[in-house]
């Protein structure tokens, strides 16, 4: 009887084990998995033929039941008892220090990755985005922040080679950006000096980013590019800021333990608003990742700064908001809407940032600068979708030229004037009044941002299309990302040409919109409407 108990317990035992996780798979969607730090697989659906098996399988391994709760395990025991770190993720250097082994970051350690044909396309189009820039009186600059593996490359472990006969990704990067007018930090010599001092990457704690030691003294160096150039912006210093030591018990983006005091800067005396929810709703944008926006009334500069980032930049808002006007945080992948944010936000100073370990992996992998950002001869708009090559690729249409003479009555003007179509209008209301296209603004609501879409008539022509608001701002009102929207009805074609027109409302405040068409090849502009803006 005792034996059969037994047998009984085992049995129980054993279909427990088997039915248990399954009943307690996570179904809930749009999970992330602290191990793995990434989405786990959605449910792709049944399929009677059984096409989908491997969405299928990926699913039931990513959710079944206790699988955060059994790797952890497995990797705890793996560290205690081995001191071998089966972490997805991350893998031991020498003295115990710890590395990101994603394969991409351990072949540019190795050498193996450099790819000069889209290094020379980023700078290229680095190098465009400059002359753009400069062109409407905004300074720019780009950073890259080196890597663990760069700074502190002792560590690394002995087992993987380098194979010194190539470039680093860092060093064919400066030899290029060295030969354009592009204003640049690869801080790797600062770095490098410093840790001789302090720790400015983790030996555990946050492997694939510097510390807010080495954050403080990268952006510093940014401080003192920009105050060499504006005296106005008054400096970073460690007075403004409290710093302590953190203890870290677990890696900051993966489930892993950890014991470790990292240091940490709390500003003072913080006298900026948070603004993020004021445009993050409604503003244009692949990814509203690391999006932020600050105001400071107190601060005694008028100076707007715009920086794209990534994860090294993301969480220094502090570093800015008390010393600039206005600062935006943005991400990077963003960069085909450039030239929307520049006439939308009207920066004094735009920052390019992207981490050493994104140029040779998710970068490479999302945007092809190999052919688009060289200048080469291609399809403006697809040409099964009507597009012809009608002239280099251009990355931002040329800003206004004052010395352009422009009519401003088209009524009055003979010949062939281009008729335009107004698709669509967000924030704000679209009346005809007596012959006269008008904008309302309602004072008690509306979107933070007013959208004007349409499109232009060419006739066989080409004409680079601005809005003039009020008496003296003049933006460009295409940009990469609407002609990257293929298919849709705001997208060029050979007899069209699309614009959007993007103004904070609190900029608006009824300034009439004067939309004005120019003629590159006559060297000339006209008036095509003016658009009255009113309250209700």
């Amino acid at each position: 009887m005792k034996h059969k108990l037994y047998d009984i317990f085992f049995i129980a035992l054993f279909l427990s084990i088997l039915i248990v996780p399954a009943v307690l798979i996570n179904r809930k969607p749009l999970q992330i998995s602290e191990i793995d730090n990434e989405m786990l697989t959605e449910w792709p659906g049944l399929d009677p033929t059984l096409s989908n098996a491997a969405e299928l399988e990926s699913y039931v391994d990513d959710r079944i039941g206790f699988r955060e709760q059994v790797v952890s395990a497995y990797i705890w025991l793996n560290d205690r008892l081995f001191h071998v770190m089966t972490h997805p993720l991350f893998m031991y250097g020498k003295e115990g220090h710890i590395f990101y082994k994603d394969p991409s970051y351990i072949q540019a350690y190795q050498r193996m990755n450099t790819d000069p044909e889209w290094l020379d396309g980023f700078v290229s189009f680095l190098e465009q985005t400059d002359a753009y820039l400069k062109s409407k009186g905004i300074d720019f600059l780009y950073y890259m922040c080196p890597d663990k593996k760069t700074i502190y490359s002792e560590y690394f472990p002995d087992s993987i080679n380098v194979n010194t006969g190539n470039e680093t990704v860092p060093g064919y990067l400066e030899k290029r950006l060295k030969d354009s007018d592009v204003d640049y930090i690869i801080p790797i010599k600062e770095l490098t000096g410093a840790k001789k001092e302090q720790v400015v990457y983790n030996k555990l704690y946050d492997a694939t980013h510097w510390n807010e030691d080495g954050a403080f003294l990268g952006h510093k160096l940014i401080d003192d590019r920009l105050r060499y150039e504006d005296e106005g912006v008054p400096p970073l210093s460690k007075e403004d800021f409290d710093r302590s030591m953190v203890l870290k018990e677990s890696l900051d983006i993966a489930r892993f333990p950890i014991h470790e005091e990292v240091p940490s800067y709390t500003l003072k005396n913080d006298t900026s608003n948070n603004m993020t929810t004021y445009l993050l709703p409604v503003i244009d944008c692949y990814t509203p990742t690391f999006y932020a926006h600050f105001t400071n009334e107190n601060c005694e500069n008028n100076k707007i700064l715009l920086i794209f980032t990534d994860s090294y930049f993301a969480t220094y808002f502090k570093f800015y908001q008390d010393r600039f006007s206005e600062v935006y945080f943005i991400h990077r992948q963003n960069f085909e809407y450039l030239q929307y944010y520049i006439n939308l936000l009207f920066p004094d100073t735009v920052i390019f940032e992207t981490a050493e370990r994104s140029i040779s992996g998710e970068m490479m992998q999302q945007a092809a600068f190999t052919e688009e950002y060289t200048g080469n001869l291609i399809m403006q708009t697809p040409k099964e979708l009507g597009g012809t090559p009608l002239d280099r690729y251009r990355i931002y249409e040329e800003p206004f030229d004052p010395l352009i003479p422009v009519t401003a009555k088209p009524q009055a003007v003979s010949g062939n004037i281009p008729a335009y179509t107004v698709s669509g209008v967000k924030g704000v209301e679209l009346k005809e009044e007596n012959g006269e296209k008008v904008l309302l603004l309602d004072t008690g609501a509306g979107d933070s941002i007013v959208s004007v879409n349409g499109y232009v008539e060419l006739n066989g022509r080409d004409y680079d299309i601005y809005a003039r608001i009020g008496d003296e701002a003049v933006i460009e009102t295409d940009y990469l990302a609407l002609r990257h929207r293929a298919g849709e009805s705001q997208t060029d074609t050979a007899s069209h040409k699309a614009f959007s027109i993007n103004v904070q409302r609190r900029y608006l405040s009824e300034l009439d919109i004067e939309l004005i068409a120019v003629d590159r090849d006559k060297n000339e502009g006209l008036v095509l409407d003016t658009l009255k803006v009113r309250y209700k």
